[in-house]
């Protein structure tokens, strides 16, 4: 069995510590091969490259994608730095893993949606929630029910620590930056997004630790095209504490179910649990890796094309809190109407 022949570009901090440790495994076993790395720092890239052991270095990825035959590439760069990379990697054939949030840009989501699928390319967008074993429980557990409600809570804490995810205009605030993943998780469970109301708490200037000027606080709600609802309240305001909390709601008709990746409580009553830690960047590793050998995307959860209802809902959301509030359309909203 030949190594699935892997390219990177961006080499920060989410694919140094989470996805090329996730992949390891794949690579120790023969079924990955590291070819080539590209950032736009010289220096980070040969780093990266010797710590991974990767074969080639770049910081073009213009050359990169020219020179190296690739089976398929992990794009792990900022919403705002997205240019060309997708179209050029998808007219060559070579699959796409894409970090969230994909772009800051919904029209220009729809772009590179449309140039994977017309390629043919296997895609996948990083939500690697679904991969835990809780959420497949959850999944399970919800087809003998009959759900009529999801409730989000997020109270992050801490400084910032990379200077794009404290601004706005570079990652689109907490919400799109972080919560997206919960946001996805929801319709993991609940299926796609119809519409969106959004309320913030603007930060003013001075207001908590440079370089932050996210707001303060996002309350959000979904209805869902199955007509249940969703409440998702997020806050950053716990900067110099060590105190955060992250719940995931599901109420049902004489059940509250909490989710958690380690355990599932149903009415107050632990009722799955795992002692395991299961790595759910090699869990989604695995699988990227499996769809591009046999070419059936259907061994992932969520391609790019799936996953544009998570994008379109949270840069949704920014838009009706710029709007006061204004029920969104999601199909609206990406045909490019709002």
């Amino acid at each position: 069995m030949k190594p699935i022949r892997l390219g990177f570009i961006g080499l920060g901090h989410i694919p140094t510590r989470a996805h090329l440790p996730g992949l390891a495994p794949l690579v120790e076993a023969g079924e990955v091969t590291l070819q080539a790395f590209c950032d736009i720092n010289e220096e980070t890239a040969k780093t990266q490259a010797t710590t991974f052991g990767a074969q080639a270095v770049y910081t073009d990825h213009h050359e990169m994608l020219d020179k190296e035959d690739l089976d398929a590439i992990y794009l792990c760069i900022p919403p705002t730095l997205h240019t060309d990379e997708i179209p050029i990697a998808a007219d060559k054939g070579f699959s796409i893993f894409v970090e969230k949030p994909q772009t800051l840009d919904m029209a220009q989501a729809v772009r590179f949606e449309t140039a994977i699928r017309k390629s043919g390319v296997v895609s996948q967008v990083g939500f690697m929630s679904r991969y835990y074993p809780s959420a497949e429980e959850v999944c399970r557990r919800l087809q003998e029910r009959t759900l009529r409600h999801a409730l989000v809570q997020r109270l992050y804490s801490g400084s910032p620590i990379r200077y794009w995810t404290s601004r706005f205009e570079l990652c689109g605030g907490s919400f799109v930056e972080n919560t997206i993943h919960t946001v996805d998780l929801l319709r993991y469970f609940l299926g796609d997004i119809e519409a969106v109301s959004a309320f913030y708490v603007d930060r003013k200037p001075g207001e908590g630790p440079e370089p932050m000027n996210m707001p303060h606080v996002y309350n959000v709600n979904y209805r869902f095209t199955s007509g249940i609802t969703a409440n998702v309240s997020v806050s950053r305001v716990l900067t110099n504490v060590s105190v955060s909390r992250g719940q995931v709601m599901l109420v049902s008709d004489d059940s509250l179910m909490e989710w958690s990746a380690q355990e599932v409580v149903e009415n107050g009553e632990t009722v799955w649990e795992t002692m395991e830690s299961h790595n759910a960047f090699t869990l989604q590793a695995q699988a990227f890796v499996k769809a591009v050998r046999s070419s059936d995307p259907s061994m992932m959860r969520s391609s790019y094309a799936t996953s544009m209802n998570s994008l379109a809902a949270v840069l949704g959301a920014n838009a009706s809190a710029a709007r006061g509030g204004e029920v969104i359309r999601l199909e609206d909203f990406t045909a490019g109407r709002i």
